[in-house]
């Protein structure tokens, strides 16, 4: 995370990641499907880690940011659920000898992992982590050539919403560069207020991960791809789809 993060700001973050029904229903159907012991990571404020626990499951949150676990801790204490939350760098994680039944990273989040050894190390982790018939489940965005090619610096609205103390909040999003070797886009999202024009700019640094290039990430961090959808209806991957969503499995299960 580097300055002017917009994980050092949940309150911000909050406002651009509502909740959202349909992706919880998946997951936590997902996790129902293989046992009772889930573990979400870059679990942020808590947004599907406290619908996981609500469902009966027996949650463990973690993420790199400690002020997004205390936010969580809020939330779940709030919701009156148990959460164990834990402050860890996904690419590399030891909990002890603990695993899961389901390992979840939801809402493109391990587009934060950049390099191929980042990917690596990742994998390699959860699958330390994975029960014998345990899953990692994840979705991010499918690739968009258009969104790519923009135009550096041309803002678009990301959207708004209404803050506790700062009333109407407006963000919108420009394209800073996209590195086409590394498959990295660098964005930066403009928050506004009516009384305070860019008030905060944050940066954020996505890789892209194109659909022929997912097995082989997972391939190398030693695990394997048993499913793929386009959405969390669970409708197939197409052309037409918005998101990649994996279910994937230590390498030496059958399925």
């Amino acid at each position: 995370m580097g300055p002017n993060s917009l994980y050092d700001r949940p309150d911000l973050y909050d406002l651009m990641a509502p909740r959202d029904p349909v992706l919880e229903r998946f997951y936590v159907e997902t996790a129902r499907e293989r046992g009772g012991r889930a573990l979400d990571l870059a679990c942020g404020s808590g947004r599907l880690s406290i619908p996981l626990a609500q469902a009966g499951l027996q949650v463990t949150g973690g993420d790199l940011s400690g002020a997004m676990l205390q936010h969580a801790r809020r939330f779940a204490e709030a919701a009156a659920v148990e959460l164990d939350l834990v402050q860890l760098d996904m690419r590399d994680f030891d909990l002890n000898g603990r695993t899961f039944d389901t390992i979840i990273v939801a809402v493109n989040s391990i587009l934060h992992l950049h390099s191929l050894d980042d990917f690596e190390r990742f994998f390699r982790s959860v699958a330390r982590h994975l029960a014998v018939e345990g899953r990692l489940v994840f979705d991010v965005f499918l690739p968009s050539l258009a969104l790519l090619g923009r135009v550096p610096g041309q803002r678009q609205l990301v959207g708004t919403a209404v803050h506790d103390t700062l009333g109407k909040v407006t963000v919108e999003e420009a394209l800073a560069r996209y590195d086409p070797l590394a498959q990295i886009s660098h964005v930066d999202w403009y928050w506004s207020t009516d009384e305070r024009k860019d008030f905060l700019k944050n940066s954020w640094q996505m890789r892209s991960i194109f659909p022929q290039e997912m097995p082989l990430l997972i391939a190398a961090g030693g695990m394997r791809l048993v499913e793929r959808f386009g959405d969390f209806d669970r409708r197939p991957l197409t052309t037409e789809s918005c998101r990649q969503i994996c279910v994937c499995a230590g390498r030496s299960q059958d399925g």
